[in-house]
């Protein structure tokens, strides 16, 4: 099968994820895309990659060059006039990132009718967000976990106890920081530390300008060094895999519009426990009281950090449920579910 998908965000492409860190949504693609190409699919990828290479199997092609001559089903990511770039292609998957309830929108809504495409939405918790107008043909198709997350290594958390955070600054962070400064340093003592991994929060801090919506936690955030808490650049899948290993939990915040958590799945296939809100697609992500603890509210974090922190024990029970629990699902699982629907 001939299977086109196009995204217009940024430039990556399949050796990507191995050299540089990608939002949840590039990632996915250039993991899905030799997914299928492994399983005998002739699979192009269309995005505003610079110049076109060939990769795993996959064709890399720039946004601005020709389509290729022959496509039978376009995967558009996350925006539907994309697919208008194909108008004489019947079959047509709309791969969601976001709410759905932005295709109520009028624009949208003319978009759905005229080229009725395959909803793919990325679990249960997305799918909800949605109430069409009409009916329209939908599937779900959570994404995998690159293989980075899923070797046998085991985590080995280091001393002093680290935790870590990879949430947007802008949600949840302040308070994250007051509930770590003003509680957590204080039950766990020593020299415990909060890795923020932000590319934001680590531009500004070397220098780079400071957006005024995020002037404030970036205060906030400098303002606790002396309490441990550390700004680091996010790297590609293997450096963060690495990373992971090193740290006694993964503090997520979450936001309700969330629909998968990627980071979060990534650190509950490679074994560490988090603490996190049963908010947006947390609760999918998180076996709560195996895999690690939801918690009702940002304040109820404290308790369950400092025990993750400081109960190895009890830490390592969680990871080896984390590595048997949440490891199945591969790209390949992820792929094969995808050619279901198509």
């Amino acid at each position: 099968m001939h299977i086109t998908i196009i995204d217009d965000s940024i430039a990556y492409d399949g050796n990507s994820p191995m050299i540089q860190p990608l939002g949840g949504t590039e990632k996915a693609v250039a993991s899905l895309a030799p997914a299928l190409a492994k399983r005998g699919h002739d699979v192009c990828v269309i995005n505003r990659i610079e110049q076109g290479a060939m990769i795993d199997g996959v064709s890399w092609v720039p946004f601005d060059a020709p389509r290729p001559p022959e496509t039978d089903v376009v995967i558009c990511v996350k925006k539907p006039q994309l697919m208008d770039e194909f108008p004489d292609v019947e079959n047509k998957l709309l791969w969601l990132a976001t709410p759905a309830k932005i295709l109520n929108k009028p624009k949208y809504q003319a978009l759905m009718e005229k080229h009725n495409p395959i909803v793919v939405f990325m679990g249960d918790t997305h799918y909800r967000t949605w109430e069409p107008w009409k009916y329209f043909r939908k599937g779900i198709v959570t994404p995998g976990v690159r293989h980075e997350y899923l070797t046998e290594a085991e985590c080995a958390p280091v001393k002093p106890p680290r935790a870590i955070v990879t949430t947007n600054p802008l949600h949840g962070l302040d308070r994250l920081i007051d509930l770590w400064t003003d509680n957590i340093m204080g039950q766990v003592g020593g020299d415990a530390e909060l890795h923020i991994y932000s590319a934001g929060l680590f531009k500004a801090q070397n220098g780079g300008d400071v957006p005024d919506k995020l002037r404030p936690v970036f205060d906030k955030v400098q303002g606790a060094a002396e309490h441990g808490v550390k700004v680091l650049k996010p790297g590609s899948d293997l450096e963060m895999a690495q990373a992971y290993r090193q740290a006694a939990c993964h503090i997520y915040p979450g936001v309700e519009t969330e629909m998968y958590c990627s980071t979060l799945a990534e650190t509950q296939a490679i074994g560490l426990p988090c603490v996190a809100r049963p908010i947006g697609a947390c609760s999918e992500r998180v076996k709560n009281g195996q895999t690690g603890f939801l918690v009702p509210d940002v304040e109820s974090m404290a308790n369950v950090t400092v025990h993750l922190l400081t109960k190895s024990a009890s830490r390592e029970n969680m990871s080896r449920d984390c590595r048997m629990m949440q490891r199945a699902r591969t790209w390949d699982v992820a792929a094969a579910e995808f050619e279901a629907l198509l």
